[in-house]
């Protein structure tokens, strides 16, 4: 399991619809700045204007508002307890 990704489940509000995204992570925790920061690409990754992406240092507070500028609001992240492999749990 070295190496294998980390699954978190991000519900969240976009311009008021309710949405849900599953983001892999490296990391064993997937901070609301850290989603906020993947959410805020993921809707705005075409845009022409550089300013609506945040600053690679930018402080968890700073992503949050943001996200909120972008209509992005009521960050939830939950990490997703991997699924056993088929026939692992199962007896012969």
């Amino acid at each position: 399991m070295f190496g294998k990704p980390h699954r978190f489940e991000v519900n969240y509000i976009y311009q008021n619809d309710p949405r849900a995204e599953i983001v892999e992570a490296e990391t064993e925790r997937l901070s609301q700045a850290d989603a906020a920061r993947h959410l805020i690409q993921l809707h705005n990754a075409d845009a022409e204007n550089s300013l609506i992406m945040p600053n690679a240092d930018a402080d968890e507070a700073q992503l949050r508002e943001q996200a909120e500028v972008l209509g992005i609001t009521d960050i939830r992240v939950t990490r997703l307890i991997h699924e056993h492999e088929p026939g692992h749990y199962q007896q012969p």
